[in-house]
């Protein structure tokens, strides 16, 4: 079969690569379409070290199950990214996506950017009804609501989010979806400011955040809540500073690189900052319903068609104006 294999920074080459093998209990998925996320252009760009090489990336991902399952094959699913052991006392305690042992999708663990992927039964969720370029987008949703679920927001919490991405975009829509009025905190020049000004009720300067904060915000101490999901490590800086005391800092982005804050703010503020990785079960559920009714509506600014399109959807993904890119099988 055909996959998009990555060696290195920007070394990602279509090549001819054996099927995966099915473990008893695994299907096999015949991929349909296959979205670019942060972490994928951390791996190519080389700022998140591999952490297994060659790499089959891709974990934002919809298919059809050709083998494996009667009950499912022929239908439309999409994979949870985290195979556990389901044995392990993680797993027992329902931390089943932090098993140490556990296979992660196109993280250590051949991924999607190929004709066919391999996947545990117990991970796939069905989207009928859902076009797989849009099914594409229930992973990075189902990891939203993950964070909201570990740390909901308060009634009357005022909220910012940092970040004009793909995330972004989809958070804001959640956000008032749940009754919030977000402030969206941008770069000044970005490029993709027209997507989130469409669901904030305010657009900020990152160059302004400051005096922002000092003259808008109750008392001038900050935001309950404040959401980074720019991929740019600097922005835990101005999450921090950005935040009230006792307020809380969700940190979404994976950028691979280290960051940097003044933490004797964090500290003498209070703040809690709180990591989110993936969502588990109960969250794909709910993303492929708020999609199904349209609550949420993902901006995928380009669809390249064919796996041997991958290099150049890698590089189309870096573009300053792409919101989601997703190739199409």
């Amino acid at each position: 079969m055909l996959a998009a294999v990555l060696n290195g920074p920007r070394d990602l080459k279509v090549a001819d690569v054996p099927k995966p093998e099915l473990p008893d209990g695994w299907v096999l998925v015949k991929t349909a379409a296959v979205g670019i996320c942060g972490t994928d252009k951390a791996f190519y760009l080389g700022t998140y070290p591999l952490f297994k090489k060659p790499l089959v990336p891709g974990h934002e991902a919809a298919g059809e199950v050709v083998e494996g399952s009667s009950r499912l094959k022929g239908r439309l699913v999409v994979p949870e990214i985290n195979f556990p052991c389901w044995r392990c006392e993680t797993c027992r305690e329902g931390l089943y996506t932090h098993c140490p042992s556990k296979k992660t999708l196109g993280i250590d663990f051949d991924g999607a950017f190929a004709e066919f992927f391999a996947a545990p039964v117990e991970a796939l969720h069905t989207v009928e009804g859902l076009d797989p370029v849009l099914a594409t987008e229930v992973e990075p949703l189902a990891a939203l609501l993950n964070a909201l679920r570990q740390v909901p927001l308060r009634p009357g919490d005022s909220v910012a989010v940092i970040g004009t991405g793909n995330l972004a975009v989809m958070l804001l829509q959640l956000l008032k979806h749940f009754g919030f009025e977000p402030v969206v905190v941008v770069r000044r020049g970005s490029m993709k400011i027209e997507f989130v000004e469409r669901y904030a009720v305010e657009v900020v300067f990152a160059d302004e955040l400051r005096e922002y904060v000092n003259k808008r915000t109750r008392g001038g101490m900050g935001f309950g809540t404040v959401f980074e999901v720019s991929g740019d490590p600097s922005a835990l800086e101005l999450a921090v500073g950005a935040a009230r005391p006792r307020g809380v800092v969700h940190l979404k982005s994976t950028p691979g690189s280290p960051a940097t804050f003044n933490s004797t703010v964090a500290v003498v503020k209070e703040v809690r900052i709180v990591g989110t990785r993936c969502g588990s079960f109960r969250e794909f559920r709910e993303a492929i319903d708020l999609l199904k009714r349209g609550v949420v509506k993902p901006e995928v600014t380009a669809v390249i068609d064919g796996l041997p399109s991958a290099p150049e959807a890698f590089e189309k993904s870096l573009e300053p104006e792409q919101v989601k890119v997703v190739v199409r099988l």
